[in-house]
């Protein structure tokens, strides 16, 4: 009975004006903090993200995180200062395909390979968080704030792996891979 609660209560997030709340959040930390927490991709893909590592690391999902995070602060910074690469907002859109159907699929990579992957979605995120807020950006109280929101999202992604477990098992962790991947193809189709 839970889980169609559960279910419930995402979809809703889906259907938030995450665009209009980002754009009232004042500079600084606080946007730094919203860019994770109230933008879909970001959202989903750091849940699918640490629902990921934590089942790529059986239980032990530290590194892949650390490195995720370390890539996407080192790629934002260096966006903001001047390297641009193109189709990253693509990728992003296509790593919650690719995570959500290795969570669907329950399939783990070798470690090497787990990590590698970790630190590209990361750098992704970390290059579309740096220019989502344009200006605001440059407060020096913005990079500290993503951090923080990137460490929560993604946190609460490890927890949910934990909780979607008991509440049904594999099947609760397929299911959630599998609307993962459907929103990213959403995106990707310019539907969301």
């Amino acid at each position: 009975m839970r889980l169609p609660i559960a279910l419930c209560l995402t979809l809703a997030l889906v259907l938030l004006p995450a665009t209009a709340l980002a754009a009232s959040v004042p500079p600084g930390f606080s946007s730094g903090l919203a860019g994770p927490v109230l933008t879909y991709v970001h959202l989903f893909g750091l849940l699918g993200l640490g629902l990921w590592l934590d089942m790529q690391g059986r239980g032990a999902p530290g590194t892949g995180a650390g490195l995720a995070l370390a890539a996407g602060i080192i790629a934002g910074l260096l966006t903001r200062s001047g390297l641009h690469l193109p189709y990253t907002g693509l990728a992003l859109e296509a790593s919650l395909v690719v995570l959500g159907g290795l969570l669907a699929a329950t399939l783990t990579l070798p470690a090497i390979v787990g990590l590698v992957m970790a630190a590209a979605v990361g750098a992704l995120h970390g290059i579309n968080l740096s220019q989502w807020g344009g200006p605001v950006t440059t407060n020096v109280l913005f990079w500290p704030g993503m951090l923080t929101g990137c460490v929560l999202v993604m946190s609460s992604g490890v927890g949910l792996s934990a909780t979607l477990y008991q509440l049904g098992g594999g099947k609760a962790s397929r299911l959630s891979g599998a609307l993962i991947a459907l929103l990213g193809l959403l995106m990707l189709l310019n539907v969301l």
